[in-house]
């Protein structure tokens, strides 16, 4: 948690979180958009969260290698077809044990510019349990978060948060949801 504050702090931001009452419990799984790679900064300045992704190389890699150290994470090659089964049973593993960390999800799969909504991916609703969804929205008055991939690598991306005026954006925690 205080990691996470501290890169916040580096990137001006200012955070609102709305229901706070329904933040994602233990065992639970935490579906939210994607706008950027600080969505998770955003979040576990709020709360800490086992996490969901993709496999990525570079400066992203290493925060992922560093990151599986503190929590049990669960990386995944998206081309590798075996992975998928494996994740969907380690998942399932961790949100029948109460006593873990929530898993946090972005179910849409890619980053999205806050402009519309991308189809969510199945998989993360099949495996059960309660979802806690979550919504992300940031104000593009102050500095645009969206983290254009094939426009931007990490650290020109990080750079062009560093030096935008603020980084303003709001959480809404919604009801919980279980699968009937």
């Amino acid at each position: 948690l205080t990691c996470c504050r501290i890169c916040v702090r580096a990137l001006s931001g200012t955070i609102h979180y709305h229901n706070k009452q329904y933040r994602p419990q233990k065992g639970g799984i935490c579906v939210a958009n994607h706008t950027s790679p600080i969505d998770v900064l955003i979040l576990t300045t709020d709360g800490c969260y086992a996490m969901v992704g993709q496999v990525h190389g570079g400066l992203m890699g290493i925060i992922q290698r560093a990151m599986v150290k503190a929590c049990p994470h669960v990386w995944f090659e998206r081309s590798e077809m075996k992975d998928r089964h494996l994740v969907t049973k380690r998942l399932k593993e961790h949100i029948a044990d109460k006593k873990k960390l929530p898993i946090l999800i972005f179910p849409e799969g890619t980053c999205i510019n806050n402009t519309s909504v991308m189809m969510f991916k199945k998989g993360s609703f099949e495996i059960g349990g309660t979802i806690h969804p979550v919504a992300i929205k940031y104000n593009p008055q102050f500095g645009d978060a969206f983290w254009n991939s094939s426009k931007y690598n990490m650290v020109s991306y990080l750079l062009r948060m560093m030096t935008s005026w603020a980084i303003v954006c709001d959480v809404w925690y919604m009801p919980p949801m279980t699968r009937e």
